[in-house]
């Protein structure tokens, strides 16, 4: 049997590439230089390649770091993920819970499911990401991520996936209150306004976009893109710009109070919001008992529509 690298070694090198130095590494992790330095020698001694090169601005991967470092994160990420499950299965240690998850359920139905959890489980350490599933994709291949909550994008394969409970949302264009606009019942005329759209380039919004600007985007519409719920509410109030979302999202009392549905005639395509997961990994014990809550009240939440 070959000579496998040891798992310090392994972390040592994800701490280099992490923070750009062995020395800047070796302190993070408590470790001498020197013995640091040994560590990542006698690692590229058992693979017979060298690993890292010194750069202008540090420690960079060489073509065989590159390949080397995703296999290393997967392993180490995969043997922290079988301690977790061992220990929540045995109940002697806290567990974990990272996901990811759209706009839609971080704004409404997660706060109050997560402080309900969290009650329910005082020792459990979660952690949420917010995103669109092309942002996140790879975090879910690598296993960063225990499982996704959010649109379905037909553009991304899924056979290495479950996915779970796909949810169908009514999707709207919404203004401001007193909107100059808030009445008008066809897209042509909200042609030339303004737009705040989420920064995806592929997926369920990149084809609304198209759905809305059929023959292109007109030179006098204003669009701009960001991911951020507080600067996008801020534009729509106090700027005039339009947005489009969920019907849902009207369930939400402070959006309801400073928005309402443009009345046009069209139909955008409905969006499909899934539970995703790893079929390689699984599921650990506390992962899959929070994505059951998740898909429960997900599934009650976008049945109530407006």
């Amino acid at each position: 049997m070959k000579e496998l690298p040891k798992i310090n070694q392994l972390r040592n090198f994800q701490a280099i590439i992490r923070y750009g130095s062995i020395r800047t590494a070796s302190q993070a992790l408590f470790q001498t230089q020197p013995a640091m330095t040994r560590s990542i020698q006698e690692l590229e001694r058992i693979l017979g390649v060298t690993l890292l090169a010194r750069g202008p601005q540090g420690m960079v991967l060489t073509k065989m770091g590159r390949i080397f470092e995703p296999r290393v994160a997967m392993l180490l990420n995969d043997l922290e993920r079988a301690v977790d499950e061992l220990h929540q299965a045995s109940q002697i240690s806290q567990g974990s819970v990272v996901f990811g998850c759209s706009h839609l359920p971080a704004f409404s139905i997660m706060p109050a499911l997560i402080n309900k959890f969290q009650k329910e489980h005082p020792n459990a350490t979660i952690t949420i990401i917010e995103g669109q599933l092309s942002e996140l994709i790879t975090s879910l291949r690598l296993g960063r991520i225990d499982f996704y909550l959010g649109i379905a994008s037909p553009e991304i394969a899924m056979n290495e996936f479950f996915i779970e409970n796909a949810i169908k949302a009514e999707f709207c264009i919404m203004a401001r209150h007193g909107h100059p606009l808030a009445g008008s019942t066809t897209l042509i005329q909200l042609q030339g306004c303004k737009w705040y759209f989420p920064n995806s380039r592929t997926g369920y919004y990149k084809e609304l976009e198209k759905h809305i600007f059929p023959n292109g985007k007109p030179a006098d519409s204003r669009i701009i893109y960001g991911d951020s719920m507080t600067i996008g509410e801020q534009l729509v109030t106090n700027e005039d710009y339009l947005f489009i979302g969920p019907k849902a999202i009207l369930n939400v009392d402070h959006i309801k109070d400073i928005v309402s549905i443009v009345p046009i005639k069209e139909t955008l395509p409905d969006a499909e919001y899934t539970l995703i997961y790893k079929q390689q990994l699984g599921l650990t014990p506390l992962a899959k008992t929070l994505m059951d809550e998740i898909n429960a009240a997900c599934t009650a939440y976008l049945a109530r529509g407006v």
